[in-house]
């Protein structure tokens, strides 16, 4: 069943799920997958490889459905973001970085600016450049920002209320310890949404599909698998 929300009205998605563009592992064919399963595929872009991109970002633009692309926003120059943009994603996303020289490009090619935060500072700026969507990520997503940021559940509410009324998704720890072959715990995944976040993301759980084998890790998709 199709839950309409900003986020979905906004991308034109079935479901209020995105992929994380893992750099490396999101590949086209992964990124593909969710949008075809009514989620945001976004490419890992990591920091704008020509040839990775060239490769990969034809194979989710050809899903025909709502997808996107993420950077490094530290690591990228504009040709990376309009070698991206040349292919019509839906959105573009920029973490841990200054998103303000690329936004006023994103938005002329008519995509979204998603921009990733890790701690209040970083949402202010998103707020000023004007991202469209401000995704809150918590110290359990990877190890991103722990030195200085908080964890998933408290911090999302907080930015939810900086941002209003910008959708902003949560990411980073969202799961219980679910049974082998199960969903992420649906616990997890209800109190992702009751601070007021407008989406999930999922990242490492996704790691495990098939479609991530194009340029991931074989040896990551094992411990997630089996521990």
């Amino acid at each position: 069943m199709a839950l309409s929300t900003a986020f979905t009205k906004l991308l034109g998605v079935r479901h209020p799920i995105a992929l994380a563009p893992m750099g490396g592992s999101a590949g086209g064919a992964l990124a593909a997958a969710v949008s075809r399963g009514g989620g945001l595929g976004l490419v890992g872009g990591g920091a704008g490889d020509p040839d990775w991109l060239a490769r990969e970002l034809p194979i989710a633009a050809g899903a025909g459905e709502p997808w996107g692309v993420g950077f490094l926003t530290w690591a990228i120059g504009d040709e990376a973001v309009e070698r991206a943009l040349e292919h019509g994603p839906r959105a573009v996303m920029l973490s841990f970085g200054d998103p303000g020289p690329f936004a006023a490009r994103v938005r002329r090619a008519g995509a979204a600016l998603i921009v990733q935060v890790t701690d209040l500072e970083e949402a202010r700026r998103a707020v000023d450049v004007g991202a469209d969507v401000i995704v809150a990520q918590g110290s359990e997503s990877g190890g991103h920002g722990a030195r200085r940021g908080r964890s998933t559940l408290p911090f999302v509410p907080v930015v939810a209320d900086l941002a209003a009324p910008v959708p902003v998704p949560a990411a980073g720890g969202i799961a219980d310890r679910p049974r082998r072959g199960h969903r992420p715990g649906r616990r997890r995944r209800a109190a992702s949404r009751s601070p007021g976040p407008d989406r999930v993301r999922f990242s490492s759980w996704t790691v495990r599909g098939v479609p991530a084998g194009r340029g991931g890790c074989p040896g990551h998709r094992r411990v997630l698998a089996h521990g």
